[in-house]
């Protein structure tokens, strides 16, 4: 895990650690994008490699009872909300008592399993970053030319849409959540939320 944020942290703070990987990827994606010869294929192709990915590598790292345990208590806190609501109206304050009481135990458990449920995302995010992140990069390199996005006009994919984020990555973030959401489907992955 410790190798994977060190890869991550040491791209984005070494510039040229970052062109380095680009040029080195590039030997591997040059060629494909050079056949293709239209970067909004190549992204799509790209979210489709990264979600699949990403997909498996979070299907057989992360424990789903934990992420079941959450969503079970989520829905306890539900029922008990109504309860409370009902017995404030009722204003039946030996059942508020009893309810809060109820209240306190489940979020307790809610916060032991939150800490669980954040180390079981992060650990798959590790592998994760170590192939993401060179693609990204690569990405950022190479990745450019007109396009004609719906709501937006003509632009170039290089040029920064907003917050500094290149319209490349708008593209590809509209290909990866689409992509993923069909892969995990597929592999009958359950959200993690």
């Amino acid at each position: 895990m410790g190798l994977g944020f060190f890869v991550m942290f040491g791209i984005i703070i070494i510039p040229g650690l970052r062109d380095d990987m680009a040029t080195y990827l590039h030997v591997v994606l040059g060629p494909p994008s050079d056949v293709i010869d239209n970067f909004l294929i190549i992204i799509i192709i790209l979210a489709i490699i990264t979600g699949f990915y990403t997909s498996i590598v979070q299907k057989y790292t992360m424990n789903w009872e934990v992420m079941g345990k959450s969503k079970e208590l989520q829905k306890k806190m539900r029922d008990i909300q109504k309860e409370f609501i009902e017995a404030k109206k009722e204003d039946n304050k030996h059942k508020i008592k009893k309810i809060e009481a109820k209240r306190a135990e489940v979020m307790k458990k809610q916060t032991e399993i939150s800490g669980e449920m954040f180390r079981q995302q992060m650990k798959p995010m590790s592998f994760i970053v170590i192939l993401t992140i060179p693609i990204f990069m690569w990405m950022w390199k190479f990745v450019s030319g007109p396009v004609i996005f719906p709501l937006i006009g003509p632009t170039e994919l290089s040029d920064i849409f907003k917050f500094g984020m290149p319209f490349w990555v708008l593209w590809y973030m509209v290909c990866s959540i689409l992509v993923t959401q069909v892969i995990r489907k597929t592999l009958g992955i359950k959200s993690g939320m």
